[in-house]
This record gives C-alpha cells, structure tokens and sequence, in this order.
C-alpha cells in the first residue's frame, strides 16, 4: 500500500462522533480522524507485507492515526534487534497515553527476549520526560509482571520519577496489575511508600476498582492511603 491508499482507507473510515469522543479523552491528542482501533491494526497488518522500514520512517504524520499506525507496524517485526531499533525512533513519537498504551502493548516478541529488552528499559525508568517514562510503566506492565522479574518491577516502578500525570497514572496502573497478579508482594511494596502520595493513593484506588479483588483486600487497601 502507497501513501495515498493508506490515506484513502483512514478518510473512508473516520468516524466524526468517534473522532470527538476520543478527542475528550486524549486531550493532548493533535489532530484525530476517528479511525477505531481494530481497523487500525488492520491496516497496520497489511503495511507490514510491504516496505514498512520505508512507511515507518518517512510517511508524515498529520494525524493521531499516522502515529497510532506506526506504533502498531513494531508489533509485526520478528527481530527483536530490529525491534528496538525501531521502538528507540518511536518511544519520541508518544505525546498522549493512546499512542502509548495499545501500539506497546502488542509488542509480544519481547516475552521471548525479556533479559534484553529490561537492559533497553532502564534508560527510559530513569528518564524525566513525562511520557518516556509513561511507556516505561507501560512496558514493565505489559511483559514484565511475572514470577521472574516481579520484584525487580516493583523496584522499578519506584525508580519512575517523572513529573506529570501521565507518567503517576501509569505507574498507578502498572501497581494495579501488579497486585492482581501477586497480591502479598504489591502490598508489602505498598506498605513500604516508595512512591509519591499521588501515585501511591491513585494505585490503590485503581487495585479497588479491580473485580478481581476481594471486598476484605480492598478495605484493607484503604487503609494504606496517605
């Protein structure tokens, strides 16, 4: 697919509803189409059987969408090399949690090379830039929470220092799993207040929002706010 017919399919599929109702949630998300995300992974699918280094690296972005294409086109690469090469020229892209959240978590090569890919992270946790560190928490999250490597994550997500609350909102939900996934050790960690009082009192809300956790865990939760 040429540049024009990639165009041609956003166009044909924006939907000017959609396009406000995302745009009241993605408040620093520049200019949207609309284009809902299944078709975008689509038309991302059919970007990587052709020249999509070519796609990724010179096709303009006018539109969230451009971006959110780009974000997915790194799901489809079986290389984890080439993989972070080109998550290294996208993580700059993210401007808004969107571009962030969905294209990183497809990222389901890096399970297999997680010993690589946590060496690559730790510039992006000690980062300050607000939505570096955004796609840190996100990444951690998404491939990290596991028996291997849950208490160096934990740590981790304390080390995200950033300013912003993207970055506190991320990190939040990144507890959130966390304690889903291995309830005594996240709450030890909690106990602990390695993190700032926002952060700290938004993991926990977001852990009681869960329909996975008890009604006497979440009460003792509440207990932990500061």
């Amino acid at each position: 697919m040429d540049i024009k017919e990639i165009n041609a399919f956003l166009k044909e599929n924006a939907e000017p509803k959609f396009r406000d109702f995302s745009a009241s949630l993605i408040p620093s998300g520049g200019r949207l189409l609309g284009v809902r995300l299944p078709l975008l992974r689509k038309l991302a699918a059919q970007i990587a059987k052709g020249d999509w280094e070519d796609y990724f690296l010179n096709a303009p972005e006018v539109y969230t969408e451009h971006t959110m294409l780009k974000g997915f086109l790194l799901g489809h690469i079986k290389d984890i090399d080439v993989l972070l090469k080109y998550l290294k020229l996208y993580i700059p892209k993210i401007n808004n949690w969107a571009v962030c959240d969905s294209p990183l978590s497809g990222l389901k090569l890096i399970r297999k090379h997680q010993e690589k890919v946590w060496g690559f992270l730790q510039n992006y946790i000690e980062d300050k830039r607000e939505f570096y560190a955004r796609a840190a928490a996100c990444l951690l999250m998404d491939f990290f929470v596991d028996d291997k490597y849950i208490d160096e994550t934990l740590l981790a997500l304390s080390k995200i220092k950033a300013e912003g609350y993207y970055r506190q909102m991320g990190v939040a939900w990144a507890i959130s799993v966390c304690y889903v996934k291995f309830p005594a050790k996240t709450e030890a960690f909690l106990k602990e207040n390695k993190l700032d009082v926002f952060t700290h009192n938004k993991a926990i809300s977001k852990i009681r929002e869960s329909l996975r956790v008890g009604k006497t865990d979440k009460d003792r939760l509440q207990t932990l706010k500061r």
